[in-house]
């Protein structure tokens, strides 16, 4: 998907989470999308955007309803001088907001499908503890494992490497030299 920077009509701040601000960019043609920065104390901000696009990705690849990615970067090295993720915009409004209002009926509707998308979720199998990545992301000196052995081939391959969690990078734990996985 290729768009003209001249034709953005609006650039508004979704929120921020955990680790990124989200704005909503609006094209002339009524198009959306939604982009996503980390914030820079993020670590290892490069891992995170890479192994986070990739994540998306291989869910929706199993039927799984996730934002589509339109494109990213794991390194500061572009035009925007950050990392960044364009996804789909998904509209919808604020579960919080709702539930107040919603009959007892709806909201066990609500946690029905909730369960089963979380019973889908752990029906797919992953190879190793870790984060998935593609493989045109990862070192090659990384440790990783093929999810699907009979796709490990291609730069679009899915692949266990080593985790994001940030338990594992927070504080001075980025700097030492330790196996993040992928951990059978």
């Amino acid at each position: 998907m290729t768009r003209n920077v001249k034709d953005i009509l609006s650039f508004n701040k979704l929120g921020e989470g955990a680790a990124n601000r989200a704005f909503v960019i609006r094209f002339r043609d009524g198009f959306k999308l939604v982009a996503r920065i980390p914030y820079l104390v993020t670590e290892p901000r490069q891992q995170v955007v890479a192994s986070e696009a990739a994540t998306l990705a291989f869910l929706r690849s199993k039927g799984i309803p996730v934002p589509e990615i339109y494109g990213y970067s794991a390194t500061a090295d572009n035009s925007a001088q950050t990392e960044y993720i364009f996804l789909e915009f998904s509209p919808g409004r604020n579960l919080g907001t709702l539930w107040a209002d919603m009959t007892q009926h709806h909201r066990l509707r609500f946690i029905r499908s909730l369960v089963d998308l979380e019973n889908r979720l752990f029906d797919i199998y992953l190879p190793a503890s870790g984060s998935i990545y593609f493989l045109r992301d990862l070192p090659t000196v990384s440790t990783k494992l093929a999810v699907e052995a009979s796709e490990s081939s291609s730069s679009n391959s899915f692949y266990v490497g080593p985790s994001t969690s940030l338990p594992l990078w927070y504080g001075k734990r980025k700097e030492l030299d330790v196996d993040r996985g992928p951990c059978k």
